[in-house]
Order: C-alpha cells, then sequence, then structure tokens
C-alpha cells in the first residue's frame, strides 16, 4: 500500500514541477536537471538515502541539496524542489518524483525513451540509422539510453516502454535449443 501512496505523491509533485516550471519557462532546464539527477541517485541511492535520516534537521539537509545542487550545476527550480521535498520529508519519493516528470515530460513533448543492449557500442552511423528508424516507427523524437552487455553474444535488445524485442544471438540460440528439445 505504500508504494502506491508513494507514487500518487510522486505523480503529484511530479505534476506540480511541471506546472511551475512551464509557467516560469524553464521546462527544458528543469528537464535536463532532472535527467542528470536521476542518473546520479540511480548510482549512488544509498549515498542519497541518508538524507531521509528523519534525524537530521531540516536546516542540515537543506544545505547538503544546496551544495550538491551547486556543484552539480542545477536549476534554482530543481533546488526549490529538493528543498520541499525535504522540508515535507518527502525526500523517499525523489527518484519517483523525478522518473514522473521526465515521463511526463517526454509525453508532452512527444519523446520516446528507448533503451538498446548491445555486445559493443554502436557506430554513429549505425546509431544514426536505427534512430531515425525508430522515429519512423514510433513517430516521436528518440532519445537512445545505451546498455553494454556481452552475455547477449550479438544483435540488439530494445525496449520501450512494454514494448521489447529481442533480436540477440542469445535468444536466437535459446529458441533453437527449445525447438530442438521439442519444447516449443
Amino acid at each position: 500500500m505504500k508504494n502506491v501512496s508513494d507514487l500518487k505523491t510522486a505523480i503529484l509533485y511530479a505534476q506540480a514541477m511541471y506546472d511551475g516550471a512551464e509557467e516560469a519557462n524553464q521546462l527544458s532546464a528543469l528537464y535536463s536537471d532532472a535527467e542528470v539527477l536521476n542518473s546520479i541517485i540511480c548510482e549512488k541511492r544509498e549515498e542519497l538515502g541518508k538524507l531521509n535520516n528523519p534525524l537530521w534537521k531540516y536546516s542540515q539537509k537543506e544545505e547538503v541539496l544546496t551544495d550538491i545542487s551547486r556543484k552539480l550545476g542545477l536549476s534554482q527550480s530543481m533546488l526549490n524542489t529538493l528543498k520541499l521535498l525535504a522540508q515535507n520529508g518527502k525526500l523517499n519519493v525523489l527518484e519517483q518524483t523525478l522518473r514522473q516528470f521526465i515521463l511526463l515530460y517526454q509525453n508532452k513533448h512527444n519523446i520516446a525513451e528507448i533503451e538498446i543492449t548491445t555486445v559493443i557500442p554502436l557506430t554513429s552511423s549505425q546509431e544514426n540509422l536505427l534512430k531515425s528508424k525508430l522515429e519512423n516507427i514510433f513517430h516521436k523524437q528518440v532519445i537512445l539510453r545505451y546498455i553494454i552487455n556481452p552475455q547477449i553474444i550479438g544483435g540488439l535488445v530494445i525496449k520501450y516502454g512494454t514494448n521489447f524485442i529481442d533480436n540477440s544471438i542469445k535468444h536466437k540460440l535459446r529458441a533453437l535449443e527449445q525447438l530442438m528439445k521439442g519444447t516449443k
């Protein structure tokens, strides 16, 4: 039940962030900040989770958040959001709030974020070709996020929302193995 409540809270904060940034003509800056902060949170989740400690005074949290904001070059809008979450004791929903804000922004600006898993990085010409094909398929501006995973042996795995295309050698070998065993 807590996860549903946290998600609802995150959606409300994300909508407020969006509305406030839109009113102040700061949407693109706040989107950029959200992307930066979201990627850092994914890497340093445990360290940033310490800001949730209820024994810390708000003034201490505010000081740390201001320092983080300055070091990352975040906008005043993002700093205000961070302070508001800290003041309301809602830093535990920061990651969800950022993700919901990013999704909201992307939906309203016709952007599709697509995760591509490959064995090795694509060349710039391969990347451009893939991006243009995906833009034609989805009729949206495409942002590609890459994951390098040697375990797929070769090929690509494409993930967009709930859509999943597994064109990897590993997947094809597994399907062939099942076919040979007669389980498919």
